[in-house]
Order: C-alpha cells, then structure tokens, then sequence
C-alpha cells in the first residue's frame, strides 16, 4: 500500500476561505495523522521507503502485501510544521512530492515548504519527488510543454537540493500514456497516479496505485481499502479507470 496524504494541520488554523485547489479538504489533524500511524503499525503493516518498494517490485515483480510507503503531494509547509515531528517521532520515512518553480524564481510562497526546509527534510531521513514545476493538468499540455514541467522540476529540485530525484508524482493525479512516457524518459524510476486501491506490480510503475484513508479509519470506504479480500476482488474497478486514463 502506498498512502496519499496533503495537509496535516490542526484545524484551528485552516485557512477561512480555502483555495479548492489547494486540497484541503483531504487535511488529517497531527492527532489523526499520529492515529492512522499507530493503527496500521497494530494492523501488521511495515511502514518503509518509497524506493523499498519501488526496488522491491523491480527484484520481485510485485509490492509485498504488508509494506505501506507514506507520501505526501504539493509540499505543504504544514507538512513540514506538523507531519514531520510525528514521523520522527515514529521513524518512519515519507516521500514528499513537491513543486519547483517557487523555488527557482526568486519568488517567496510561504505556503509551501523552502528549499532549506526541503534539506531538513532530506537530512532527517526523508525523500523529496518531483510533483511538476507549477502543478497544471499535464494532460492539457502541449507535449513540449507537459516535457519542461515533468523534466524541469527534476532539474530544478536536483540543483536546488543536491540530491538525485528519481520519483514523481502526476499533478491532480493526471496523466495519460503520453505523460507517463515523458516522465519515464526524463529519468525518473516510478511516479504515482491517484488511482487506488490495487496492488502495485511491474506493469504499474509510472502509475503507482495510492490510498486515501479519512481520519477516523472507519468508513466502508477505509474499511474496503483496508480489507486484502475486498481489494483483489474490486481490483477490477481501478483497471477500469486505469484504461480510461491511459486512452
């Protein structure tokens, strides 16, 4: 399994207005977070990296059953102000798919996370992805311009930080097969989609499979996504959007 997370905030300081595109209506509270953590810790589950798994699937052919890799999208600085703390706390390792173009451009955005907080990040044991230069619908993109995105984030990021950037993660969660060629040929090794649930194989590594839960674990929704059962048997559900996607 491979969780999708966006903001992590106490909800005291959500903002009044919210920007409906900047996701927070997926927001868990640093308590809810902690939960979900300790929770899927007693269900069984082994938290490890993205690149375990990545790697794994590349040696094996399919994800362990029992792995769960924790991934966050847009690089929030609330992820930084509040889900880092708890994965220290815990040792759990997290990738963090982040835009580049603020950080590139001279430009302050003092909602998403800086390129010094990026290397707190990475020195706490953290890995940063790519997630595009300025967050557009890749699929509404010229292909040139889908190109400078996907491959320009990388670059920036591997400039700004110093460190390779092997994963991406699709803006909005879309993309076609065209935009998963152009990510594979600008170097990275995986990208997740927002497809789920479904168990990740070889033929899914530029569509990774994620996981959405709610706070309280405790919709059918979660309760599917959490079932072994209920996922291989419903697994024919995400094959279905996957092919509308990729048409």
């Amino acid at each position: 399994m491979i969780l999708m997370y966006h903001h992590v905030a106490p909800r005291q300081s959500l903002p009044a207005a919210p920007e409906p595109q900047e996701g927070w209506q997926f927001t868990l509270s640093p308590g809810g977070f902690e939960h979900q953590l300790i929770a899927l810790k007693q269900r069984g589950y082994r938290f490890v990296a993205l690149a375990e798994i990545v790697d794994g699937i590349r040696e094996r052919g399919v994800q362990d059953g029992n792995t769960v890799a924790v991934t966050f999208d847009d690089g929030w600085v609330d992820n930084y102000q509040f889900a880092l703390p708890v994965l220290k706390r815990f040792c759990i390792p997290a990738t963090f798919f982040v835009t580049s173009a603020h950080l590139t451009n001279g430009t302050q955005d003092e909602k998403r996370m800086s390129v010094d907080q990026l290397k707190e990040l990475l020195a706490a044991g953290m890995t940063i992805g790519g997630h595009s230069r300025t967050h557009p619908s890749l699929t509404r993109l010229p292909l040139e311009q889908a190109r400078a995105e996907i491959a320009g984030c990388k670059e920036d990021l591997q400039q700004a930080l110093g460190v390779p950037v092997r994963f991406f993660a699709y803006p909005g969660g879309a993309f076609n097969r065209d935009v998963a060629r152009l990510t594979r040929a600008a170097g990275y090794a995986a990208a997740c989609s927002a497809l789920g649930p479904a168990r990740n194989d070889a033929s899914t590594l530029f569509w990774l499979y994620r996981d959405l839960l709610t706070e309280g674990m405790n919709t059918w929704g979660d309760r599917y996504r959490l079932c072994p059962a209920a996922r291989r048997l419903l697994s024919f559900r995400v094959t279905r959007r996957l092919k509308t996607q990729l048409a």
